[in-house]
């Protein structure tokens, strides 16, 4: 690491070198110590000692000097390295090169020929700790610059993103207010949070601050379907939410007044970028339609079973009406009225055709009959006709009825 320079002028060498001297004994271990006889050479070595990267915290100078005065030297030096400090060595300078040297040179402090040592030596240490320190807080005033710069572009971006994060929250909340059916959400610890238009329709109210998550459902009437208790709160969807369960609940009823709204509730979890439950949101349907579909369902599905039933018996009661005509009335004689069952026929039903009758006459069957049992009376008869029977049937007739 190069060591800070300390420049010396003086155009009488013997003074240059005493002062030399004593700045090598005091300060040699830390700075270098350069001289010049002039002013010229002086700024020729300081040109030089900047260009190689050398700090020059101090340049002490004669005023008078040959040529270029000190009080010109040391407002030049200002002007090719502002912040380094300057000491004026003066036996007869007058006041107005003081003057000048101070407030165009950055003037530290004049020193009156002949010096005390210990008086040099303690004015300059303070004019190089003046140096650092004026150093110090330029570096100091520089970061702070930076760090200021740095905060208000930082303050900048979270100004950005609070503004992109309340844009997003508006067009949320935005898409909840628009949605069909009703949202509700619960902070962690089971408060109300948001509730959205469809849901407050529901549930007759919104967002009512400063209940505990037990007393939801007195304070939002949250019944169970059918039954006159209030639905218990930690069996609520929601609150299965906040343990990390997605529920699904369709027994649940609201009743605002004489009025009930009958619901079907999906309740989730929202966690956190942490994977903690911050949150838990349920949306609410009402089903009243689809509640008074299934009963109307149910009702018909029992009226058609009733009617069913009904039917079976009737065709029972139809079937047994009609075994029991073909006793007394031939299918020959329905198939003349254009029918293939008795309950067919209607009360008024008429043909009207030219037909012929068959009478028999069987000799002497009074007294035969009374000699006989009446099955034995049915099985003559019926023989008869099961004999004569052929012959109708090939003349297109029949017979009415057999006997039995």
């Amino acid at each position: 690491m190069k060591k800070p320079a300390i420049i010396c002028v003086d155009d009488e060498l013997t003074i240059l070198e005493s002062l030399e001297r004593e700045l090598r004994i005091s300060f040699g271990g830390k700075y270098t110590i350069e001289t010049a006889e002039g002013g010229e050479e002086a700024l020729e070595i300081l040109q030089e000692l900047l260009e190689n990267q050398y700090e020059v915290p101090l340049v002490i100078s004669d005023q008078i000097m040959p040529g270029m005065k000190g009080d010109e030297l040391l407002k030049k030096v200002r002007e090719k390295s502002p912040k380094t400090v300057t000491i004026m060595l003066t036996g007869q300078a007058n006041l107005e090169s003081v003057i000048n040297a101070i407030n165009q040179a950055n003037l530290y402090r004049y020193i009156a020929k002949p010096w005390e040592a210990e008086d040099l030596k303690l004015t300059v240490e303070k004019a190089i700790d003046s140096y650092f320190q004026e150093k110090k807080l330029a570096e100091q005033n520089t970061k702070l610059q930076e760090m200021n710069q740095l905060l208000a572009r930082l303050n900048s971006e979270q100004a950005a993103l609070i503004a992109q994060l309340q844009d997003n929250e508006n067009r949320l909340i935005q898409f909840l207010e628009a949605m069909p059916i009703g949202v509700a959400v619960v902070d962690a610890q089971g408060k109300p949070y948001y509730i959205n238009q469809q849901a407050k329709n529901l549930l007759g109210k919104g967002v009512v601050p400063g209940i505990t998550w037990e007393q939801l459902s007195e304070v939002y009437q949250v019944y169970q379907a059918g039954k006159v208790r209030h639905y218990p709160t930690e069996k609520l969807p929601i609150m299965q939410a906040l343990q990390g369960k997605s529920v699904t609940a369709n027994d649940i009823e609201i009743r605002q007044g004489d009025k009930i709204i009958p619901l079907e509730v999906y309740a989730t979890p929202i966690y956190d970028s942490q994977g903690q439950i911050a949150y838990a949101i349920n949306t609410l349907q009402d089903i009243t339609e689809r509640k008074q579909a299934e009963e109307d369902r149910a009702k018909f599905i029992s009226e058609l079973f009733e009617l069913n039933c009904n039917l079976e018996l009737a065709l029972y009661a139809e079937s047994e009406l009609a075994n029991a005509s073909k006793r007394f009335v031939p299918n020959e004689f329905l198939s003349l009225l254009g029918h293939q069952s008795l309950v067919d026929v209607k009360l008024g039903d008429a043909v009207q055709q030219e037909m012929s009758v068959l009478f028999s006459d069987i000799r002497n069957f009074t007294t035969l009959s009374e000699t006989m049992t009446p099955q034995d009376n049915f099985k003559f008869i019926n023989s008869y006709l099961s004999t004569m029977e052929p012959a109708i049937a090939q003349n297109n007739g029949f017979i009415d009825k057999y006997i039995g």
